[in-house]
């Protein structure tokens, strides 16, 4: 009955949403202003209906109702409650529904922050807001409805969730993540109302701005948070793939950078107002190609929620309607958008226009390798190519070279021009010292310095510089640094995480250490300067698994550690997951996998050594603060 009145839900939903989503426009066709008075309402009324249906769903999987198809198939008895949570956005139909309360999420967040506003402009925003929302509940409900029976033989048992999935990590990466993705829905919609209404201005781009950091926020922790998740949980080590889905999560996320920095410009000069409303545009295309990407099946991911061609038709159809649409809308009010300034190349205008000149180049390059073997497959007739980590490496390095450069120096570029360039000499002075010091404990720490790893010092103190301690060494006292730390705490957080991100990467790069061995009870290999000792195995059961763990007892440098690699066998679905023994730390990490049995008392174990790796994620978390603090300060300004 539950699963009927979360359907039933989900279908009022749909019709609320097309009312919200249609009778604005006619009202501006008509003139008929009174429409707009119902919009609220009726917007608020579509978040609590999906609100609803979204919890009937988890109420389904609590109670284990396994005559509900999506249920049965993605859940077990012996699934733990955190977990039975976790599954309803496990797969394509929940984390459908996700999407949706998140959409109708941000949607009520703009109008309870913007309700005793502009009613027309209002109205317009929520009206292309609802459209989304109507478009994707009915993907939902026809092509992927996630309250559907099975009937009349109801299964005794379900089939389990993915143990992969089976993780505290992916209890919320999916959340974060979908917060950024439906987050760039309200750019979007600005743009298109202000478009329509004609009031593309200062005050636009400024209620512009919060929203695309705080999506822009939310795409960092999530994407950051599935880096993670991937590392510890694949049992390879790695922090990122290039795989095609990362991909698509990595392009809007581009996109929202160089759109917040645009709309900063326009509201502060009145300039990029075309820039502004094209990158609304593409990110939020973005947003549904990568969606399209997840579920279309065309393209071989570890992300893929669905390998169904007929929903990606359904995706396709709904990514033309809105961003054909949109596009439409912009080239024919294109030459109402006057901002044209003067400014020299010393300028901060200067510096935002090449910012998003590289950041779009590199979206779509990226996008362009991702796609590439689709292109290719259908112009030669089946043949299959792909296109691997070399490609993406080669591609960022100057685009990451670039926008590192115009980060260390963007907070002292003044409007129109900078008259005064000598910070660049003090600062060249300053990073130049800094790099010099890093170099010699990189050194001292691996008795070799690389090439990347030299790369990677001069952007992090060329970064390090020009966002802190030009700062520090150029405050008259510590109460005016503070001043200024206070003042500019978003954008110094975030291009300092991006230079914690790329000291991680390069020296993780070029000093991680790896080996596959055998070792029987007792022996011992060395790695580096580490002895892993290989104790004893264990056996044991919990709730939904059995495993088997090893104890490896990692020596040396007068210190001492353990970690317990297992392998893991699920219960109700029979599959066999490895689960890598870690022992982070600041400097870098012990990584051990386990394999199989050989030849009785041997086991297969693959040993890594990290350097660095955890200052990738410290580095997102810091860009996701800057983003999040300087979104919420702005919303807080409104």
């Amino acid at each position: 009955m539950i699963a009927e009145i979360g359907h039933i839900f989900l279908i009022a939903a749909l019709v609320i949403s097309s009312f919200a989503g249609f009778l604005p426009l006619w009202g501006l066709i008509r003139k008929d202003y009174s429409i707009y008075r119902a919009i609220g309402k009726l917007t608020s009324m579509v978040f609590f209906l999906v609100l609803f249906s979204f919890l009937s769903l988890i109420y389904c999987f609590l109670v284990d109702d396994f005559s509900v198809a999506y249920v049965a198939n993605n859940s077990n008895q012996l699934l733990p409650i955190y977990y039975k949570l976790t599954a309803t956005w496990g797969a394509h139909e929940g984390s459908l529904l996700l999407w949706i309360l998140s959409l109708s999420l941000w949607a009520i967040f703009y109008f309870w922050l913007n309700r005793g506003k502009d009613q027309e402009f209002l109205a317009l925003t929520l009206a292309v807001l609802n459209q989304i929302i109507f478009t994707f509940i009915a993907f939902t409900l026809f092509t992927s409805n996630p309250f559907d029976r099975i009937l009349p033989i109801i299964p005794i048992e379900g089939s389990d969730l993915n143990p992969l999935l089976q993780d505290f990590a992916f209890t919320i990466h999916p959340p974060l993540l979908y917060l950024g993705y439906s987050g760039l829905a309200v750019p979007f919609a600005l743009s298109v109302s202000a478009l329509l209404s004609n009031k593309i201005d200062s005050l636009w781009a400024k209620d512009s701005r919060p929203w695309a950091l705080l999506s822009s926020s939310f795409l960092t922790l999530g994407i950051g948070l599935g880096s993670w998740w991937a590392y510890y949980e694949l049992g390879w080590g790695g922090w990122w793939f290039w795989d095609p889905v990362e991909n698509a999560a990595f392009v809007p996320w581009l996109i929202s950078i160089a759109l917040f920095h645009s709309l900063i410009a326009t509201e502060k000069r009145g300039i990029y107002k075309n820039w502004s409303i094209l990158l609304s545009i593409l990110a939020f295309s973005a947003s549904i190609l990568g969606t399209f990407l997840v579920r279309s099946g065309i393209l071989t991911s570890v992300h893929s929620f669905a390998l169904d061609p007929e929903r990606g038709v359904f995706i396709l159809g709904i990514f033309a309607y809105f961003v054909l649409g949109s596009l439409t809308v912009f080239a024919l009010n294109n030459n109402k958008l006057p901002g044209r300034s003067t400014y020299t190349i010393s300028s901060k205008e200067f510096g935002f226009l090449l910012n998003n000149v590289l950041l779009v180049l590199l979206a779509f390059s990226i996008m362009f390798g991702t796609l590439f073997p689709l292109i290719y497959e259908a112009l030669y007739e089946g043949k299959q190519i792909s296109v691997g980590a070399p490609y993406y490496e080669v591609l960022i390095l100057p685009f990451a070279l670039g926008t590192s450069l115009l980060q260390g120096i963007g907070l002292y570029l003044g409007w129109n021009s900078t008259k005064d360039l000598s910070f660049l000499k003090r600062i060249s002075i300053e990073s130049a010292c800094l790099a010099i010091i890093i170099c010699l404990l990189v050194f001292f720490i691996f008795e070799k310095i690389t090439w990347g790893t030299l790369l990677a010092i001069v952007l992090f103190s060329w970064l390090v510089s020009g966002n802190f301690l030009h700062l520090f060494l150029g405050s008259k006292n510590i109460a005016s640094f503070n001043n200024i730390i206070f003042r500019r705490i978003g954008l110094i957080s975030g291009h300092l995480g991006t230079a914690f991100m790329i000291l991680g990467v390069g020296i993780v790069t070029s000093f991680s250490l790896e080996k596959e061995v055998l070792l029987s009870k007792g022996e011992s290999y060395q790695l580096g300067e580490k002895t892993f000792s290989f104790k004893e195995i264990n056996k044991s059961k919990r709730l939904n698994y059995s495993y088997k763990s090893a104890l490896i007892e990692i020596e040396g440098n007068g210190s001492k550690d353990k970690v317990t690699p297992e392998k893991r066998t699920y219960l109700s679905s029979n599959q066999v997951m490895t689960e890598a023994g870690i022992r982070p730390g600041i400097l870098e990490d012990y990584y051990v996998t386990l394999g199989e049995n050989i030849d009785g008392d041997k086991w297969s174990f693959k040993l890594q050594i990290k350097p660095f790796i955890r200052w990738i994620w410290f580095g997102a978390l810091l860009i996701a603060f800057g983003t999040l603090i300087s979104g919420y300060r702005l919303a807080k300004e409104k």
